[in-house]
């Protein structure tokens, strides 16, 4: 797995609860993790020194392009970005996309933060446009976060594959129990109905 951003650990903590090798984090700021680390300790949850946990600290961009040129692929590619506005504009172009789209394996799963859609529409729909224009299997899925307000945070899909995204219910079901995932929020059923979007964001991944 890769992370790009992400600095508080949150996202590397949830990654690693799952059966994989490696989570490649990439963040540009060092920083941003040594305050996290200190002040905000329960999100990370120890994710930082687990061994499996390969953190690097340079520009995701770079990282990414340079990666695309190489043999090296991962399986699902997190992008936990600032919104597209100063040094985070850069990590929704269609390039980063596309660089993206090479480093993944040929069922491998991109998501990327694309936005509270009620106020920011046009975040979430230039994110479709151009998965769709990568990827074979392209959409928006939602997802709930407390602490912003207007409504759901919308999130970008890209696959190769439309395999992933067909999983049955009942094997989602057997994976979380086999895993022993709890949580607050995070069900099975919660994960079928993220792809079940409001009308309003349906309607930006119309033609």
């Amino acid at each position: 797995m890769l992370i790009i951003g992400g600095g508080d650990g949150g996202v590397l903590r949830e990654a690693l609860k799952h059966p994989v090798d490696r989570v490649t984090m990439i963040e540009l700021d060092d920083t941003v993790v040594k305050l996290c680390r200190e002040y905000l300790p329960s999100l990370s949850d120890g994710a930082f020194d687990d061994p499996r946990a390969n953190l690097r600290f340079m520009d995701g961009i770079k990282f990414v392009a340079e990666t695309a040129e190489t043999d090296d692929r991962f399986d699902v590619i997190i992008v936990d970005s600032t919104d597209p506005i100063g040094p985070g504009e850069v990590l929704f172009t269609e390039q980063f996309y596309a660089d993206c789209a090479r480093c993944l394996t040929e069922s491998g799963i991109l998501v990327t933060q694309s936005g509270v859609t009620f106020m920011q529409e046009d975040e979430a729909a230039a994110t479709f446009r151009r998965m769709k224009a990568l990827f074979a299997d392209a959409t928006l899925f939602i997802t709930q976060v407390p602490t912003y307000g207007a409504g759901f945070m919308t999130l970008g899909w890209g696959c190769h594959s439309a395999a992933p995204r067909a999983t049955k219910p009942a094997e989602i079901e057997r994976r979380v129990k086999a895993l022993g995932l709890t949580g607050r929020y995070y069900s099975p059923a919660a994960h079928a109905a993220s792809f079940g979007v409001p009308a309003y964001i349906e309607s930006l991944m119309r033609d």
